[in-house]
C-alpha cells in the first residue's frame, strides 16, 4: 500500500525534529525520523493491524519516543498519515485534518 502524508505532517515532523536537535542533539533527531519512517513502512505493509481510535482513523505508536501517528486508509491502494503528535497533546488537536 502506498502511504501519503497530509501536507501539515511535514510541519509536525519539522517541529519535532527541531525540538530533538536542540534538546538532545542531531543523533536523537535522526533516530526519531528513522522511527517515523519505520512506522510509515509498517503502515504500508499492514495498514489494518492498528486500532481505530475514532471513525476511520487508526493509531500507531512510536516505540522509543512519546509520539503517535494517526492515519486513515483511503482505499485498497492508499493510506494517508494525518498527524504526528505527542502522546500528551490534546486529543482534539489535528482532528480536522483529512
Amino acid at each position: 500500500m502506498r502511504v501519503t502524508l497530509n501536507r501539515q505532517v511535514y510541519s509536525d515532523l519539522e517541529s519535532i525534529m527541531e525540538y530533538y536537535m536542540l534538546a538532545a542533539g542531531s543523533q536523537t533527531a535522526a533516530s526519531f525520523y528513522q522511527e517515523f519512517r519505520l512506522c510509515r513502512r509498517i503502515i504500508a505493509e499492514r495498514p489494518r493491524s492498528f486500532p481505530v481510535v475514532r471513525n476511520d482513523i487508526r493509531k500507531i505508536n512510536l516505540h522509543r519516543f512519546p509520539y503517535h501517528i494517526l492515519y486513515q486508509i483511503i482505499d485498497e491502494e492508499f493510506a494517508r498519515i494525518l498527524i504526528v503528535k505527542h502522546d500528551h497533546r490534546d486529543p482534539a488537536f489535528g482532528a480536522e485534518r483529512r
